[in-house]
Parts: structure tokens; C-alpha cells; sequence
């Protein structure tokens, strides 16, 4: 299986400056990663450099480590990553012999790099077509937008399932960067909101899904259920809806 990638993420960190931890100043550390899923069981994660380029000093997560410590940064992939895998991916597919990594741009030699590590972890041949095929569609576009906002929503639906409301949220709301008119990601930030106890956020957002999508079906059942909740007794019934 080849390593995919799925964009940039950020973790944060609480820490402590000074000799003393109780009377250190804290402050939070945020470190920005190129994250690549090896297989249903691995996440590499890559931190990147002052100029948003990936070092190649990596480190394997599992899933929930990953959903538990890292929120999607999409934007920072699309503006600086992307165009790099772009220009990567034309070079690699104009060359005839194997590319000479020292000679390539700074960009596209650090994406180069981190893939060839990538590609050693899940233990797949590390060669110049291999590195082309795993950059796949990551190039600027909407491939890359769309593929970036599908793996961040299957990542929301999880959260939300495990009823990790705060982080589901933060992720469907990355996903709506990307794509601010799909009314799907709309429709489940408003399943989180509604578990969140916000009715009149999750008025809104279905609103929003409607008016992009008026035969939404789905969206239209559950709109109608939040007005009735809006004004009903606790302890009515969820109604039965899939997404």
C-alpha cells in the first residue's frame, strides 16, 4: 500500500518557561506536520520548518493519537505544499532518467525527501515512480482540495462518533475551508452542534445546507426536528437519520 497524503495539521502544547514548574510561565507550542497514512494502522507525521517545508525527521502515530493531538491546517498544504508537489510531479514525469535530488529545488527536494522516507516506512519500493505515484493529485486544484476535504471529514464523522464533539467541530470546520459550499460537511457540523446542546448553530448551518441544496432531504428532516426541539421537552426522540 502506498503512503497517501493528507495535508498539513498542527498540534499544540502547553508548556512551562522558566527553572521553576510551578512558577514558570506557560505558553502553547505549535508545531506544523506534513502528515502521510501509511495504512489503517500508521500515521508519519513530518514537522515543518520555519519556511512550512517538511524535515525529513518523522515520527509514527496511530489514528487516535493522531485525531487526538492534531487539528487539520489545510490552507498552509494548499498554499505552500501544493504548488511544490505540482512542479515535483511535472519534473518526475518529464525526466527519462532517475532525477538527481540535490539538483531540484528547495520546495520540491524537502517534498521529494519526506516521500522517500514515507515510502521506506510502509516498505514499498523508494524509486522515482513510486514518489510520482504517491503525489497522485496533490498538486494545486480541485483534485487535491477535494481529496484534502474528504479525508478531513471521514476524520470528523469518527470524531463525532466517538462523541469527541470539540475536536469534530474543529475538523469539520477546517473541511469548510476547503469547500464552504458543501452542504454535507454543513449538515454534520450541524450533528455536532445539535449534540453540543447549540440548536440555533445547528438551525443555521442546515439553513445553509438548504439554501445550497433545497431537495436535501436529510437536511430538511433534521431542520424540521431542531425547530420542534427548539421549543420540546427534553427527551425526545433523535429522528432517524443517516448521512
Amino acid at each position: 500500500m502506498l503512503p497517501e497524503i493528507l495535508g498539513c495539521y498542527q498540534s499544540q502544547k502547553l508548556e512551562k518557561m522558566g527553572k521553576g514548574a510551578a512558577s514558570g510561565r506557560e505558553f502553547t507550542q505549535r508545531i506544523d506536520w506534513l502528515a502521510l497514512r501509511l495504512d489503517a494502522a500508521r500515521i508519519l507525521v513530518f514537522p515543518l520548518d520555519d519556511k512550512h517545508l517538511p524535515l525529513p525527521l518523522q515520527k509514527t502515530v496511530t489514528p487516535s493519537e493522531f485525531l487526538g493531538h492534531f487539528l487539520p491546517a489545510p490552507l498552509l498544504f494548499t498554499e505552500r505544499l501544493a504548488p511544490a508537489a505540482l512542479v515535483l510531479r511535472r519534473l518526475l514525469a518529464d525526466v527519462t532518467a532517475e532525477i538527481d535530488q540535490a539538483a531540484l529545488p528547495e520546495a520540491e527536494r524537502a517534498f521529494f525527501t519526506v516521500i522517500l522516507v514515507a515510502l521506506a516506512a510502509a516498505g514499498e519500493k523508494d524509486d522515482d515512480a513510486a514518489v510520482l505515484a504517491v503525489l497522485g493529485g496533490a498538486g494545486p486544484g480541485p483534485a487535491q482540495a477535494d481529496a484534502q476535504k474528504q479525508a478531513i471529514n471521514a476524520f470528523g464523522i469518527h470524531l463525532r462518533k466517538e462523541r469527541n464533539f470539540d475536536t469534530a467541530q474543529a475538523y469539520y470546520r477546517s473541511a469548510l475551508e476547503l469547500a464552504p459550499d458543501d452542504e454535507r460537511i454543513l449538515f454534520n457540523l450541524a450533528r455536532v452542534l445539535f449534540e453540543q446542546g447549540d440548536l440555533a448553530g445547528a438551525r443555521g448551518v442546515l439553513e445553509q445546507a438548504l439554501a445550497l441544496d433545497p431537495e436535501f432531504a436529510e437536511a430538511r428532516k433534521f431542520l424540521r426536528y431542531v425547530k420542534r426541539r427548539e421549543g420540546a421537552p427534553a427527551g425526545e426522540a433523535f429522528p432517524d437519520i443517516t448521512i
